[in-house]
């Protein structure tokens, strides 16, 4: 299975060094939650760490390794060590790796460094934060790397460093939501809701699934009960089940229940809509990030890109619209694929 994987990667390389590198991240990416995930990693970090010239191949092994370990492998240990409850062991060779990505892949006055998961981290990044400095994208998932460490810190009641952690993952990228969900249970466990609520605001703009946007309505369920605004807990909860489920809410009405003393009542479509306004939110997923996915589809599709590639940003528009037009392009595209 991960040689015929291999194959396939290998297929798309052009020879040009700095188009295979990011191409190769691209993979990485894609294969980062399979099942064979460390094997299929470890080889493209070495084709990556191969494009190299002997002298930077030289240069850079100080910066991409911990020890003997290349950051990646580090991070798979670190990964083994969690789930074996060895959190001490875990944390200290994660603060490893922090200290190497500070002395070699921090912002720079010519240039900051960016981990970006895919090309829609890396244009939607451009759209809402139009960086004024070039910027670069680093050979390991930095973003990624301290959000784990963060929920190790959070796991050891260490929920202040915790944040310190968190605060560098979103450095690396700003559109990521996973480093801002782990800030919003540090602010929970802080008791700070001031900066719990404007944890969930930024986690609104850049949210890119319902998944997410219900984890944000449910955060701010909980946001509101920490102020005692239950009525507008009851609104955020039931909105959040209209994008995912979540077992758990059951519960947080039950309690609200018991505080008020009255029974719960679903609100209505113009109560949920009040609320938002209430807080200064507008419900429903963000604008932006709908049209950042369908345009980057589109112009897969115009350029006759892997459909695979298309159909990855169209799953995106879609699942947050349900727009039939999007279902059409992407069972055409499914179609396509099928046929190979």
């Amino acid at each position: 299975m991960v040689n015929d994987i291999i194959e396939e990667i290998k297929k798309g390389l052009t020879g040009n060094a700095p188009h295979d590198a990011n191409y190769l991240h691209d993979q990485a990416m894609k294969y980062r939650t399979h099942e064979k995930s460390e094997e299929i990693l470890k080889i493209i970090s070495d084709m990556t760490f191969d494009l190299l010239p002997d002298d930077k191949k030289k240069l850079l092994h100080n910066a991409m390794f911990v020890g003997n370990k290349r950051i990646d492998q580090a991070y798979n240990e670190v990964n083994n060590l969690f789930k074996s409850r060895k959190l001490d062991e875990a944390a200290e060779l994660m603060s490893k790796i922090e200290k190497q990505a500070d002395k070699y892949f921090d912002h720079t006055d010519k240039s900051k460094k960016y981990s970006f998961r895919n090309r829609f981290d890396e244009y939607l990044f451009y759209e809402l934060y139009k960086p004024e400095k070039q910027y670069e994208r680093t050979p390991f998932d930095f973003c990624t790397y301290f959000t784990s460490y963060g929920y190790i810190l959070v796991e050891m009641k260490k929920p202040e460093e915790a944040v310190r952690i968190l605060e560098k993952a979103i450095k690396y990228n700003p559109v990521n939501p996973g480093p801002r969900f782990e800030m919003a249970e540090c602010y929970k466990v802080l008791r700070n809701p001031e900066k719990l609520f404007e944890c969930i605001k930024e986690t609104l703009k850049i949210a890119s699934s319902p998944e997410d946007l219900a984890r944000c309505y449910c955060n701010l369920g909980y946001y509101c009960i920490d102020i005692k605004d239950y009525d507008a807990a009851v609104c955020f909860y039931y909105n959040s089940l209209l994008y995912a489920p979540n077992d758990n809410i059951k519960g947080e009405l039950q309690h609200i229940s018991m505080i008020t003393k009255k029974p719960i009542t679903p609100p209505s479509k113009e109560d949920i809509l009040k609320t938002f306004e209430k807080y200064g939110l507008v419900n429903g997923p963000s604008q932006i990030v709908i049209n950042m996915a369908y345009s980057l589809g589109e112009y897969c599709v115009e350029h006759n890109s892997r459909p695979e590639e298309a159909l990855f940003y169209y799953n995106i528009a879609y699942n947050l619209t349900l727009s039939e037009d999007i279902k059409k392009k992407m069972d055409e595209l499914a179609a396509k694929i099928q046929k190979k």
